[in-house]
């Protein structure tokens, strides 16, 4: 087996209003994270008929699926703390994180501040309701290793 490859459910999304008070997502059943670059278009006459591109303004967003639950705990972020943060229009702390990562080497994390750009929860017929969200990054992602 490879060394360094992450199980899945180890990887976390964590919310709070600051960098100190950061909590899981409660039932999460995915999270991912995506950055993006703006192209500028660069191509001439002298590009051989070929696109030539630079890298324009970056951007981040981090999602989020999980079983919805009817009230929410003190220790977990849940549907009903996000749709607090998109009626006060407020900006989220996220930390995307491996779980029990203290004492390796070689573990990062990924935090910055975002807002609600997208809040569902679904129900179908005899099936667990669930709940969705999409945050957009508002400023830089950081990186940094894990303590």
């Amino acid at each position: 087996m490879a060394t360094g490859l992450l199980n899945g459910t180890d990887l976390l999304l964590k919310v709070g209003s600051t960098d100190a008070n950061e909590v899981v997502v409660a039932f999460a059943t995915s999270c991912s994270l995506e950055l993006s670059a703006d192209e500028i278009d660069q191509t001439n006459k002298d590009s051989g008929g070929w696109k030539s591109i630079i890298q324009g303004t970056r951007s981040w967003s981090v999602s989020a699926d999980a079983m919805y639950q009817n009230e929410a705990e003190a220790s977990k972020k849940a549907f009903t703390d996000f749709f607090a943060n998109v009626n006060a229009r407020t900006k989220v702390y996220i930390e995307l994180t491996i779980a029990n990562a203290l004492g390796s080497d070689n573990n990062v994390y990924y935090s910055g501040e975002a807002y609600v750009s997208s809040l569902s929860v679904n129900g179908g017929t005899e099936d667990q309701a669930t709940w969705s969200i999409s945050l957009t990054g508002t400023g830089a992602l950081s990186e940094t290793a894990a303590a």
